[in-house]
């Protein structure tokens, strides 16, 4: 069986130290690379994107690049790294920059949210502190745990969320100056969004920039959990981010959410991934847990259409082993998916209709889609068997990479037709069902028996 769910690597300080030769095995497991713009400047972005276009050409194979908006939550300043031990009094105080003496916050929200004896939550939970004393520029702390906190690291008050307008400023700047290479983003992902009016302010902010990259909707606020219907139908794709999840849930819920969240967008049709902690011990060991075997496996069965390494790859000790790690495990699983979409229209029904003869026939699927839309509606009814899709457009062709099942080619074509001809001379050496977009009318269906 292929590997159906995609593989999203994020790229970090662990990826810049490998050797060009390195790099390159390590695209070779992925199908799209992640930026984390909470930690990425501008020069940044664009130099792993060089990287990664530069690989696409050596190996004709195409990679997604998404830009991750930090969003509208609360991250340390600049600072050296605090070396916190369990029973020390930490300090937080308004600032942009700190010397390691105390942590600095440069937004007020945070001081404004505070009380006295509330639980903050970093390292994606390792880290808690009990508020002593809370002021309007100066919260002091009692650590439960031992934690080293660093810039940039996001600050979490339980069962608490801040009043922050999204999208924020910062993410504005950076995307304002990475307007030059907007062309080449392929997915922008919303983080920390609580409402479809947050989804609907990025998605305005991102026209204005002339971006028409579609747009992620990470999950990981309890706000964006108990209206993730909502949030799912005006999205284009959506992220269960378990991390931050994970702070304003007891990890043992954890389960329920995701499961209920990935089966909605299933459901409704909407590609959906899972984020972190896939495989977070290879940060420090060249092989995964039993138990991080089984939790890819599990999050994989039910029929996401990615899974994406976040620490892992970006700043642990064996980024490609973890991403062959990944691959491993994927090209294992037996999926058990709950629930499809009913169709919707009569091209949803053609588009199912295609999957379940490709099944009957143990055929291959190829369709020639010059916008992806009939690409898309092929994925969501989870064909358990490679969909190869051609199209004219380099942007589509890189954007299906993050979506089931889906292998994407660019393969410029004069019509449909002939676009559909050279898709069958590439990959029609076995049983197919072959078709292109639907444009109305009489429609070609092509198949290739064994």
């Amino acid at each position: 069986m292929p590997v159906l769910t995609k593989r999203v690597i994020t790229a970090g300080p662990a990826t810049d130290r490998l050797p060009p030769g390195e790099f390159a095995k390590l695209l070779d497991l992925a199908d799209g690379v992640r930026l984390n713009l909470a930690h990425a400047s501008p020069e940044y972005v664009k130099s792993v994107l060089r990287a990664v276009r530069a690989y696409e050409r050596d190996r004709e194979r195409l990679i997604a690049v998404l830009l991750d908006l930090s969003g509208p939550g609360v991250r340390v300043g600049m600072t050296e790294p605090i070396r916190i031990t369990r029973g020390s009094r930490v300090t937080f105080a308004l600032g942009e920059k700190s010397d390691g003496s105390y942590v600095p916050v440069p937004s007020r929200a945070f001081f404004q949210t505070a009380e006295r004896g509330d639980l903050i939550l970093m390292l994606d939970g390792a880290l808690t502190l009990r508020v002593e004393e809370a002021g309007p520029s100066r919260v002091v702390a009692a650590a439960e745990t031992d934690g080293v906190i660093s810039s940039n690291k996001a600050i979490v008050i339980k069962d608490k969320e801040y009043d922050v307008p999204s999208p924020a400023e910062r993410d504005v700047e950076l995307l304002r100056k990475l307007a030059d290479v907007r062309d080449d983003v392929d997915y922008i992902s919303a983080s920390l969004v609580r409402s479809c009016d947050d989804v609907r302010r990025v998605r305005s902010l991102l026209g204005e920039l002339g971006y028409e990259s579609p747009l992620i909707a990470k999950i990981e606020t309890k706000s964006a959990a108990e209206r993730h219907e909502e949030i799912i139908e005006c999205s284009d794709y959506i992220v269960i981010a378990r991390g931050d999840l994970g702070l304003y849930y007891g990890l043992e819920s954890l389960p329920v959410v995701q499961r209920k969240i990935a089966s909605a967008a299933i459901t409704r049709g909407r590609p959906v991934a899972v984020a972190t902690q896939l495989l977070d011990s290879m940060q420090r060991s060249p092989a995964p847990t039993r138990a991080e075997v089984n939790d890819v496996f599990t999050s994989a069965a039910v029929g996401v259409d990615s899974l994406w390494l976040t620490g892992e790859t970006s700043s642990g000790k064996y980024p490609v082993a973890a991403a062959a790690w990944l691959t491993k495990i994927l090209a294992r699983v037996e999926y058990d998916i709950p629930a499809l979409p009913e169709p919707q229209d009569a091209r949803d029904r053609f588009a199912k209709g295609l999957v379940e003869l490709a099944r009957d026939l143990n055929a291959r699927i190829l369709v020639y889609s010059v916008t992806g839309t009939l690409a898309l509606r092929v994925a969501k009814f989870r064909p358990l068997t490679a969909v190869y899709v051609g199209t004219p457009s380099v942007r589509v062709a890189r954007a299906l990479a993050l979506v089931w099942a889906l292998q994407s080619l660019y393969l410029p074509a004069g019509d449909y037709k002939e676009g559909l001809e050279k898709l069958i001379a590439l990959r029609g050496s076995a049983p197919f069902v072959a078709t292109y977009g639907i444009r109305g009318g009489d429609h070609l269906i092509k198949v290739r028996f064994a």
